[in-house]
């Protein structure tokens, strides 16, 4: 990390290793830090004013979450991003979310309703702070909870490995303005189809929104392909 990055400030010696996480993932998730550029943990402790340690530790947790890769020869670098994972996850979802948002509707409780109600209420008030990767928290928990109402254990299994492989993407789009600033909107419209038990276009709707959302990233990631 040869270069300044723009807006980069260092950070106070106190800094844990949660900060470091966190300031790191802005980073990377700004496209501050590019896929494929290493990740020099005696440059980045010099940078940061802090020990080695809390560094190394921050880069294990980025590598768990798959924005950063790291290799006993070469060291950690920002993770790559590829465009044939990336349609492939986004067809399985695109299958498997709209059938399951198709069975939830049918089978969907008031008990269901409110614990849905209160995620979306939740995303407001975090929305509301800025906090896009606390929204992306709570927007799994909000298909965590509706994906569990089929009762269909091989199907909601299939369903989470595959938003959870879809996390580093998913943690990219929240970084482009149009999907971040639909996201409590396209929730709010989902909870009122919900409500009215329209199986059919909770199915329509949830399949639109994953299509919209892979059509941004791959748009995103050819933008940003090296030339």
């Amino acid at each position: 990390m040869e270069e300044e990055k723009p807006g980069k400030a260092v950070l106070a010696r106190h800094t844990t290793q949660e900060s470091v996480v966190d300031y790191l993932r802005t980073l990377i998730l700004s496209h501050q830090l590019r896929p494929g550029e290493r990740l020099v943990q005696s440059e980045l402790a010099d940078e940061l004013g802090v020990s080695r340690t809390p560094v190394r530790e921050a880069l294990h947790q980025l590598a768990s979450e798959g924005l950063v890769t790291i290799s006993a020869f070469k060291g950690a670098s920002v993770a790559g991003f590829s465009l044939r994972e990336l349609e492939e996850i986004y067809c399985v979802r695109i299958a498997l979310e709209g059938y399951a948002a198709y069975l939830a509707t049918q089978l969907i409780t008031q008990n269901d309703l409110q614990q849905l109600k209160s995620l979306v209420s939740q995303m407001k008030d975090v929305f509301a702070l800025g906090d896009r990767l606390r929204l992306l928290e709570v927007n799994r928990d909000f298909y965590s909870v509706l994906y569990a109402i089929p009762k269909q254990q091989r199907l909601y299994d299939m369903i989470m490995q595959h938003l959870d492989l879809a996390n580093v993407y998913r943690r990219m789009a929240f970084s482009l303005d149009s999907v971040y600033s639909s996201t409590v909107a396209d929730h709010e419209e989902l909870l009122a189809v919900l409500r009215r038990r329209d199986a059919e276009m909770a199915e329509h709707l949830t399949r639109i929104w994953l299509r919209e959302t892979a059509n941004a990233l791959i748009q995103l990631l050819q933008e940003n392909q090296p030339r």
